[in-house]
């Protein structure tokens, strides 16, 4: 894919796509994505609730957030391409936030947010829902990976995992400069 700017006379400038893990660490792609998450996410908003959050496992989960429905969003990040245990590291990432209640949710929220206000009041204003709308917390959960390149075998098994009924996402991005 070629993407243009143009200079002050007109011309089309290309810009050059280069890979995010030669100017990058995978943290730099966290903050991008944290502070960012509608150009990830076009058709939906999302409310980022915490980032490196320690599981049971004590593995850390990149980034986690919640729709405007309540359910959990798992996002796992790859500065490049996918390897083939990305699937399982999300996996373990979902068995865990699968379990987590509203009061730990919050927690997680306040750790990450040192704000005062509850997650319920917070995801209320973010989503502008009706103060009667209650929202149901961590239903359902979707799983995502944002990489740079989604390897083959992590496609296949993502859409056999999606006909399985497991809400999972794959999200390439690509990375430009100019001068």
């Amino acid at each position: 894919m070629r993407l243009f700017t143009l200079d002050e006379k007109g011309k089309m400038v290309p810009y050059k796509e280069i890979r995010f893990k030669d100017e990058n660490r995978e943290s730099d792609l966290e903050s991008l994505l944290e502070n960012n998450p509608e150009y990830f996410f076009e058709n939906s908003k999302i409310l980022v609730i915490g980032r490196q959050i320690t599981t049971d496992l004590n593995s850390f989960i990149d980034l986690l957030g919640i729709d405007n429905s309540g359910n959990t969003i798992v996002v796992e990040l790859k500065r490049n391409k996918t390897p083939r245990e990305t699937i399982a590291q999300l996996l373990e990432y979902a068995s865990f936030v699968e379990n987590l209640d509203y009061s730990q949710l919050n927690d997680i929220y306040h750790d990450y947010s040192g704000e005062d206000v509850s997650l319920e009041d917070y995801h209320q204003q973010y989503f502008q829902n009706e103060a009667d709308e209650k929202v149901s917390f961590n239903k359902f959960s979707k799983l995502v990976i944002v990489a740079q390149e989604i390897t083959k075998e992590i496609k296949q098994t993502a859409q056999y995992l999606r006909k399985k009924g497991l809400d999972l996402y794959c999200l390439v991005f690509k990375y430009f400069i100019t001068k």
